[in-house]
């Protein structure tokens, strides 16, 4: 049992390894500050965006993955519309410190405090806020050969710590928008949310967001 352990510990420490790794070189230092800097001027820039996202969670509670389609759209400073489209219809907006709940069944206001700070935690990341030195996580970040940014988020902050063991987000080399979001909770569960047809600053009408 004993060799059984140790040998199961190898393996959990070689694939951690592994996934450290794949993220490419750290940054620190003066190049760390620089980075986050770059980050900040190009969310300020962002007056708006729409994409269409894929949500997946995978748990040990499911035999198959979860897997959510739909389309996102946020308008600066803090309006945001996620709606799902696919299996079923459901739109979540948040705007003016409100969360508004919209179902075939009807529209809930501030129905769920955990949807609320979700829906917070989505709008930091597009606007930025949740990438520059936050004091309820430990920000650590990397670069790939290709360019890509990967901030690995490690809360620090007792509440979030219940939740989440980390959050990896991955940034455009370029762009420096996200394209993907990965929540790993501290019961294993693992939600990924990728991005994809991004479309910057075009004007969105305040009634999407109703």
């Amino acid at each position: 049992m004993k060799k059984n352990v140790i040998f199961f510990s190898i393996i959990i420490a070689v694939c951690t390894l592994h996934a450290q790794g794949n993220l490419g070189t750290e940054v620190a230092g003066e190049q760390r500050s620089s980075l986050v800097n770059d980050i900040e001027k190009a969310h300020k820039q962002l007056t708006s965006l729409t994409a269409n996202f894929t949500q997946e969670k995978a748990s040990a509670l499911f035999t198959e993955d979860v897997v959510q389609k739909g389309k996102m759209l946020y308008k600066s400073p803090k309006q945001l519309r996620w709606e799902y489209t696919s299996p079923k219809a459901m739109t979540v907006i948040f705007s003016g410190g409100k969360v508004m709940l919209k179902t075939d069944k009807g529209t809930a206001t501030n129905p769920n405090k955990m949807l609320s700070e979700m829906g917070n935690m989505i709008i930091n990341t597009i606007n930025g806020t949740f990438l520059k030195d936050n004091p309820d996580f430990n920000a650590r970040y990397y670069k790939d050969k290709s360019g890509s940014v990967t901030a690995v988020l490690t809360p620090v902050n007792k509440r979030i710590k219940g939740y989440y063991k980390n959050i990896t987000i991955t940034l455009n080399g370029s762009s420096l928008l996200a394209e993907k979001v990965v929540l790993n909770e501290v019961n294993g569960d693992v939600t990924t949310i990728s991005f994809s047809e991004k479309k910057t600053n075009a004007t969105l009408s305040d009634t999407l967001f109703k």
